[in-house]
């Protein structure tokens, strides 16, 4: 049984392990340019300063939630500029809907295998010209996602002349997102964007912030994506990197390069579990046997009403020697849910344990689903 334990906050903090000083891979930033279409305006120069503040966003977020300067890596060139990989596609824009991402990664992928390059290996970003502008109103055209996980993965965003991050705080007339906006607005929005599915590239499930929480803004894996640089023109709080996606992103190949056994599945168990419930919270302590080493422990509390998981809430556990652990799940909501206990590994991987339980109209919840299971 190999377990690390945190500190005394509750807050994980990178093991200084045996790859402490492995360096990251860099991640590949993809130009997709249809067939109609030309590059956008100064996209290299502006693209350059989205993805650095896409970088220091993660850095500042990983760095507040006890884990260093830990982010990802960017690709440059032999002048410290970023790297930008032009890909033509084979067909107009239209060709390409919201629900295309397979068909635009078909195409990079064949052309960067030409280059000496399989993006199944990579963590990459690919910038779209699938934003379309009817007069003053922005159109979504393409796909607009990630995924991935601890080793690789895909983000599809777009590209825009308006896209940059110095104009965040720009409160001008010019942006759309749904509605006319600001200039600064739609930045939020799409900057937002390029972090949020990047997050999901990184392996990152969808997570709320707790009201506890939104002292410090909206949850990126949440809602932050739309509340990005709100505070930079007085209308919010902003964006924050929830503790548990910082968790999650401690150890994963792009932030932390290649783990031990980073290709290996761990087998974790719980050896123990006990629920509780006093003055409205749900307090569960155990007990884990993992063959890999453990990084931290925390839990995702997902309503069952709200179809995503848009609303899940998380938490963090304070590890304790010999895999004991105690976890606390507050601000309890009636009605079915799934907690998610996720373990996450010193190698980069989580092992999730689900268990769906109800809240009853007294806000009581059922805690006989957490009976440990053999």
């Amino acid at each position: 049984m190999l377990i690390s334990a945190l500190p005394p906050s509750g807050l994980v903090l990178a093991s200084p392990g045996e790859s402490a000083t492995a360096v990251p891979p860099p991640l590949r930033v993809i130009y997709f340019v249809t067939r109609d279409r030309q590059p956008c305006r100064d996209y290299e120069m502006r693209l350059d300063r989205v993805m650095r503040e896409v970088q220091r966003f993660y850095r500042d977020g990983m760095k507040a939630d006890g884990f260093g300067e830990k982010t990802f890596a960017l690709e440059t060139d032999s002048h410290g500029r970023l790297r930008i990989h032009l890909v033509s596609a084979r067909e107009d824009s239209a060709s390409y809907g919201r629900d295309a991402s397979d068909k635009v990664r078909s195409e990079v992928k064949a052309r960067m295998l030409e280059q000496g390059m399989d993006i199944d290996h990579e963590t990459i970003v690919i910038f779209q010209t699938l934003l379309s502008w009817e007069g003053a109103k922005a159109i979504e055209v393409g796909p607009y996602v990630g995924t991935g996980d601890h080793l690789s993965g895909t983000a599809w965003v777009y590209d825009d002349d308006h896209l940059d991050p110095s104009l965040l705080a720009d409160k001008q007339p010019g942006g759309y997102y749904m509605r006319p906006c600001s200039i600064g607005e739609f930045n939020s929005h799409y900057i937002g964007g390029v972090a949020h599915e990047l997050g999901h590239a990184f392996g990152l499930p969808h997570l709320a912030e707790t009201a506890a929480q939104r002292v410090k803004g909206i949850s990126l894996m949440g809602g932050g994506n739309h509340t990005y640089g709100n505070n930079l023109r007085g209308e919010g709080r902003g964006a924050f990197l929830h503790p548990l996606s910082a968790l999650c992103l401690a150890n994963i190949r792009a932030f932390s390069g290649d783990r031990p056994q980073a290709g290996v599945r761990p087998t974790c168990k719980l050896v123990e579990l006990n629920a509780e419930f006093n003055s409205g919270e749900m307090i569960f302590s155990g007990r884990l046997q993992s063959d890999i080493s453990v990084l931290g422990l925390g839990a995702y509390d997902d309503l069952e009403s709200i179809p995503s998981d848009y609303d899940a809430t998380g938490w963090v556990a304070q590890l304790q020697p010999e895999g004991r652990f105690r976890l606390v799940v507050a601000e309890l909501r009636k009605g079915a849910s799934q907690l998610r206990l996720v373990v996450a590994h010193e190698n980069g991987t989580v092992t999730v344990f689900p268990y769906n339980y109800v809240v009853d109209d007294a806000g009581h919840p059922g805690l006989e689903a957490f009976r440990l299971r053999q």
